[in-house]
C-alpha cells in the first residue's frame, strides 16, 4: 500500500508543477515621477536686543555686541547646474543707532548648503549672505540651518546718544541664481 502511495505522488508531483507554472499571469502600469522645484526659507526667533554696554575701563570704546541665537531653515531643489542665494536687508525707513551699523554674518553647514558670503553692513537694499545653494534641507529645530550673527558695530562714539532704541525688520530672500 505503501509502494502504491508513493507511486501515485510521484506521479502527481510533476503534473501539479507544471500546473501551476502554466497558470502565472502579470499585468504592468507605468508609475511617472516627477520633482518639483521647492524654495522655501524660514527663521528660528528673533535675536536677543544688541545693547551697547559701558567699557571696563574708562577711555576705552564699548565693545560691540552680537546675538548668535538664530539660523536660517531652508529646503532647496534645483535643476541640474543651478544655484540660489539667500539675501538680507531690512525695511525702507529702517536705521541703526546714531553712531552705529548693523552687521549680518551667516554660516551655513557647507556643501550644498551654500557658501557664507562674509558679513554685510545691513541696509534697505538686498545683498548676498549665503551663495551657491544647491538641492538642500537644512533641517529644523535648534542649531540647524545658517547660523545667524549679528552685531551691533559702534562707527562713531561722539554720535553716540544714550537711550536711543531702534528697531529692525530684516528681511531674508531664498532667490535663484542668474
Amino acid at each position: 500500500m505503501l509502494r502504491l502511495k508513493r507511486a501515485v505522488l510521484l506521479f502527481m508531483a510533476p503534473l501539479i508543477t507544471v500546473s501551476l507554472l502554466l497558470a502565472q499571469d502579470t499585468a504592468s502600469q507605468s508609475v511617472t515621477m516627477r520633482v518639483s522645484e521647492i524654495c522655501v526659507i524660514d527663521v528660528t526667533g528673533n535675536p536677543s536686543i544688541l545693547v551697547i554696554l559701558p567699557p571696563v575701563n574708562g577711555g576705552d570704546v564699548p565693545a560691540n555686541p552680537s546675538d548668535s541665537s538664530t539660523y536660517a531653515q531652508y529646503t532647496s531643489v534645483v535643476a541640474s547646474g543651478k544655484t540660489r542665494s539667500i539675501t538680507a536687508q531690512w525695511a525702507a525707513g529702517d536705521s541703526a543707532p546714531s553712531g552705529c551699523e548693523l552687521q549680518l554674518q551667516a554660516q551655513p553647514a557647507g556643501g550644498n548648503h551654500g557658501t557664507s558670503a562674509g558679513t554685510i553692513t545691513l541696509s534697505p537694499t538686498p545683498q548676498n549672505i549665503v551663495t551657491g545653494i544647491g538641492s538642500c534641507a537644512t533641517g529644523r529645530g535648534p542649531s540647524n540651518g545658517a547660523r545667524l550673527t549679528y552685531t551691533l558695530v559702534i562707527t562713531d562714539v561722539e554720535s553716540l546718544v544714550a537711550g536711543e532704541e531702534k528697531t529692525v525688520t530684516v528681511t531674508l530672500t531664498l532667490t535663484d541664481d542668474a
